[in-house]
C-alpha cells in the first residue's frame, strides 16, 4: 500500500486564508486555484469529490457553501475543496455525488532501466510525451527544442526545483524516442511530494490540451485513489497513452486501458515509436502491440520506489 504521510502545511496555510476571507464570485475556470468562501468557525480539511455528471460537477461547484480549490472540467467531473465535519456528512448524503476521498500527499516513484533496445523502429518524431512529475529541465542540452514546460499545477514556473526526479524520467523517455517532443506536466513540489489534486489538475490539463498522438508518463504513486483511476481512465478514453510506473517489471494493462511497469519512460518511449508509425490507434490496441500482459485487479504501487529491473518477457 502507498505510504500516507500527514498533510503538508501549505494546506493549513489555505484553510486558514480561507477561513479569514469573505465571499467572492466563484470563477468556473478549469483546475482553477481558490475560491474564496466565507468564513468558517470549525476546522477544515481538504478534499476530493467525484460528482455522478458533470452537470452535477457544476451544480455543486456553483453552490457558494464550498471552498472549491480546483474545479475539474475534463479528467473527471468533481473538485477539490475544503470541508468541514458537518460539511462532509452533507455532502456523502447528497445524491449528486458519487464518491468523496481526502486530498493526500503524492510521492514520485523510481522508474527502473530497461537493458534491451526497443524492438519497434522509429525516434517518436510527430509525438508528444507529457511528463507527470517534479518538472523537467528543458534546458539540458540533450533535450534540444524538444522540451517545455507546458504546465505547473503548483503555481510555479514549471522548473524542476527538487531532486531532479522528472528531469532524470524525461531523458529516459528521450533516449528511447529521441524526437519525441516532451512537455513538461509538473505536479510536484520542490520538497519532492505534491498532492493528490495538483495531480488530477495535471491529467486534467493534459485532457484538455492534447492533440495529435500523445503519451502521458506518471511515474507517481497513487493507488487506491478512485478519483485517480477515474482521471487516467478518462485520459486512455480520450486517446492519450498513459504509462505508470508500478513495483513489477512485467507490463501490465489495467481494465481502462493505462499500462504500468517498473520501467514506464522506456515503456513510454516505445508508446512514442509506434505512434509515429501509427499515429490514430487507440490506447488499448497499442497496448496489446506492446506486448503486455492483461490484469484484471489493481496493480498495487510502492511509493518508495521500484529496483533498477530488466524487462523477463521481453517485447519492449
Amino acid at each position: 500500500m502507498p505510504r500516507r504521510l500527514g498533510l503538508p502545511s501549505v494546506y493549513l496555510a489555505a484553510a486558514v486564508a480561507t477561513a479569514a476571507t469573505t465571499a467572492v464570485p466563484l470563477a468556473m475556470t478549469p483546475a482553477s486555484g481558490l475560491a474564496l468562501r466565507p468564513a468558517v468557525s470549525e476546522p477544515t480539511r481538504p478534499y476530493v469529490v467525484t460528482a455522478r455528471s458533470r452537470v452535477a460537477a457544476q451544480d455543486l461547484v456553483g453552490e457558494v457553501r464550498w471552498r472549491v480549490r480546483r474545479y475539474y472540467t475534463a479528467a473527471l467531473p468533481g473538485f477539490a475543496t475544503f470541508l468541514t465535519a458537518a460539511e462532509l456528512a452533507e455532502l456523502r448524503t447528497d445524491p449528486r455525488v458519487r464518491a468523496i476521498e481526502p486530498d493526500r500527499q503524492i510521492h514520485p516513484m523510481t522508474a527502473g532501466r530497461s537493458t534491451r533496445p526497443p524492438s519497434v523502429p522509429g525516434t517518436g518524431a510527430g509525438t508528444t510525451v507529457y511528463v507527470v512529475d517534479s518538472g523537467v529541465d528543458a534546458g539540458r542540452a540533450e533535450f534540444g527544442d524538444r522540451a517545455w514546460r507546458a504546465f505547473d499545477a503548483t503555481g510555479g514556473t514549471g522548473r524542476d526545483c527538487g531532486w531532479g526526479h522528472g528531469t532524470q524520467v524525461a531523458a529516459r523517455v528521450h533516449a528511447v524516442s529521441p524526437r519525441a517532443r516532451i512537455a513538461s506536466v509538473r505536479v510536484l513540489g520542490c520538497g519532492g511530494s505534491g498532492t493528490l489534486a495538483d495531480t488530477l489538475a495535471g491529467l486534467d490539463w493534459i485532457h484538455r490540451h492534447a492533440r495529435g498522438p500523445s503519451v502521458a508518463n506518471l511515474s507517481v504513486d497513487g493507488a487506491d485513489s478512485p478519483a485517480l483511476d477515474a482521471a487516467v481512465q478518462a485520459l486512455v478514453r480520450s486517446g492519450v497513452f498513459v504509462a505508470g510506473t508500478a513495483d513489477s517489471s512485467t507490463c501490465r494493462v489495467m481494465p481502462g486501458g493505462a499500462a504500468y511497469s517498473s520501467i514506464a519512460p522506456h515503456l513510454a518511449g516505445t508508446a512514442a515509436r509506434h505512434l509515429e508509425r501509427h499515429p490514430a490507434v487507440h490506447p488499448s490496441v497499442l497496448a496489446s502491440w506492446l506486448k503486455c500482459t492483461a490484469a484484471r485487479g489493481a496493480i498495487r504501487q510502492n511509493p518508495s520506489g521500484a529496483p533498477d529491473l530488466p524487462m523477463r518477457d521481453g517485447g519492449l
